[in-house]
């Protein structure tokens, strides 16, 4: 029993990590995010969203990214900075049968704390 409740937990804290995985030729050719850790919620003096646009290597590695201005409501280059540089941390499924670069955007999330 203890063991089915902690992969429910599990389950549910990836498929939340997961949803803020937008769109992309990454999420189209079936390639996941590896990195739990990552909550896609960031402190901030104003509340908003930032998205991102990355460019992924089939090594899963971030190698490039871009804010999407018209997507997101924070204006503040610090804050913006700061979701670019969680979104190059990230990492994705590796294999030889993807693209050589694919790409995706996803979305951070700040909250006033």
């Amino acid at each position: 029993m203890k063991k089915l409740i902690l992969l429910a937990i599990l389950c549910l804290s990836y498929s939340q990590a997961d949803s803020q995985v937008l769109t992309g030729t990454l999420v189209d050719s079936g390639r996941k995010l590896l990195t739990t850790t990552e909550n896609f919620t960031l402190s901030s003096a104003a509340e908003g969203v930032v998205v991102v646009e990355l460019a992924v290597n089939r090594e899963g590695v971030v190698t490039g990214t871009k804010i999407i201005g018209e997507q997101s409501t924070i204006k503040s280059t610090p804050s913006r900075m700061k979701a670019e540089n969680a979104a190059k941390k990230l990492k994705f499924t590796a294999g030889t049968r993807y693209a050589a670069f694919e790409h995706v955007r996803v979305k951070y999330t700040y909250k006033v704390q």
